[in-house]
C-alpha cells in the first residue's frame, strides 16, 4: 500500500515506552545489590579469617603437660570503598519540547532509563571482573587460585592461597558431565555441611543448556517429566528456586535447574565457557553512603526489557539535580560506592573452558 497521501492527514504516534533491544539478563547484580549490607567499618571493610591451624594438643594421663604458649592464627581479609557512576544530563529547551502536547514518552524519565540501563549492565561487567585499580571487585578475582591476581583481599595467595584461593577447574577436553560438576562442587564445600556447600550455580546460555541436556535426560529416564518452570529471583533464599506463580507481581524471575538441590541459573553477564560454584552466605555487596546522596530505584520507568527484572532497591545512589553553569541545563549523578566481598572464597570456585557433554 502507498501511504505518501496518508501522511499530511493522519496522525503519527508510536507506543508510549521504548523497548530494550541492547540488553541481556543480570542476575548477578540482582542477587547482589539487592542483600547489601552496610559499610560501617571506616575505610576498610575487614573479615578476620583463619589461616593456621592450631597444633598444641595433647594426649594425656593423670595432669599432662599442656602448652601455654599463645598461638596467632588469624589474618584479615580487607576491601577498599571503589565506585561506579554516570550522569543524567537534562537540555532545558529539550525538556520544554517535550512537555508539550505532543510528549509521548517523558523525556526525563527516559534519559534516567538509559543511565540506569548502562549502569546495570556495566556493574555485571564489574561483579564478573578482576577489579583492576578502582573497578569494583568481581568473581574472577575472589575465585581465583593465582592465574589473575598475586593477592586478595590484601593477603598473599603464595603465602595463604589454600585459605584464600577459590576452586579453580579446567574442564577435561571442555567436557561437562554429571561426575566433573559433581566434584567441582565437592572442592567448594564440606562434607555433609549445608552452610559451607555451594547454593548457586552461575553459568552461560551455552553451558546452561549443556547442564539442561543432562538433567532433562535423566529426568526422562526416571520418566519424570516435572522438572518445572522455576526461578530464581533476587529476593530468593539462597539455594531456593521457585514456581513462577510464586514469583512477585513484576519480577518475572531467571529460569533455573536444580542439581544436587542447587539452582543453575544462566546469566548473560558470565564468561564464556565459565561456570561458577558460588556460596552465596559469603558473598556480600557492601554498600557505602555517598555524601548528600539518596537511594535511588533502577528498575526503568518507561522502556521495555530485561531490567524490568531488576530489584526495586539496590545500591545505587543518586545526587539531586543541579542547573551546570552557563548552560540551559541540568545535571545529577547516578553512582553505587562499596565493593563486592567474598568472606570465604574457598567455598566458592569456577569450572572453566566447559563447551561440550
Amino acid at each position: 500500500m502507498d501511504y505518501s497521501r496518508l501522511i499530511t492527514t493522519t496522525s503519527q504516534k508510536v507506543a508510549p515506552f521504548v523497548v530494550d533491544a541492547v540488553h541481556g539478563s543480570s542476575v548477578l547484580v540482582g542477587r547482589a545489590t539487592a542483600r547489601t549490607k552496610p559499610w560501617n567499618m571506616g575505610i576498610y571493610e575487614r573479615q578476620p579469617i583463619q589461616v593456621a591451624e592450631v597444633n598444641t594438643a595433647i594426649s594425656f594421663r593423670g595432669m599432662g603437660n599442656f602448652n601455654t604458649a599463645d598461638s596467632s592464627v588469624d589474618q584479615n581479609l580487607q576491601w577498599e570503598v571503589k565506585g561506579f557512576g554516570d550522569a543524567v544530563v537534562i537540555g532545558w529547551q529539550e525538556l520544554g519540547l517535550n512537555q508539550t502536547q505532543a510528549q509521548v514518552i517523558n523525556l526525563v524519565k527516559r534519559k534516567f532509563d538509559v543511565i540506569k540501563n548502562a549502569l546495570t549492565s556495566g556493574l555485571s561487567t564489574l561483579l564478573y571482573g578482576l577489579g583492576t585499580g578502582d573497578e569494583i571487585e568481581g568473581l574472577q578475582l575472589s575465585t581465583d587460585a593465582g592465574t589473575y591476581s598475586s593477592t586478595y583481599g590484601n593477603l598473599s595467595r603464595t603465602t595463604y592461597g589454600t585459605y584464600i584461593n577459590g576452586q579453580v577447574t579446567a574442564a577435561s577436553g571442555g567436557v561437562i558431565n554429571f561426575n566433573s560438576l559433581a566434584a567441582q562442587i565437592d572442592l567448594c564445600s564440606a562434607a555433609s555441611s549445608v552452610i559451607d556447600s555451594t547454593n548457586l550455580l552461575l553459568t552461560t546460555k551455552t553451558v546452561w543448556g549443556l547442564i539442561e541436556k543432562l538433567v532433562e535426560a535423566k529426568s526422562r529416564g526416571n520418566y519424570d517429566t516435572q522438572r518445572g518452570n522455576l526461578r530464581v529471583t533476587p529476593y530468593t533464599p539462597m539455594g531456593t528456586a521457585i514456581e513462577p506463580k510464586d514469583v512477585s507481581v513484576g519480577m518475572a524471575g531467571y529460569e533455573s535447574i536444580y542439581f544436587r538441590g542447587i539452582p543453575a541459573v544462566k546469566d548473560d553477564g558470565c564468561g564464556s565457557g565459565l561456570l561458577y560454584t558460588l556460596n552465596e552466605r559469603y558473598l556480600e555487596f557492601v554498600s557505602s553512603p555517598i555524601a548528600y546522596c539518596k537511594p535511588i530505584q533502577m528498575r526503568p520507568e518507561v522502556t521495555k526489557g530485561v531490567y524490568e527484572e531488576q530489584p526495586r532497591d539496590t545500591a545505587f545512589q543518586q545526587t539531586d539535580e543541579k542547573s551546570v553553569p552557563a548552560s540551559l541545563g541540568s545535571i545529577l549523578q547516578i553512582a553505587v560506592s562499596g565493593n563486592f566481598v567474598n568472606r570465604n572464597p574457598r567455598r566458592s570456585g569456577v569450572l572453566t573452558g566447559v563447551t561440550t557433554t
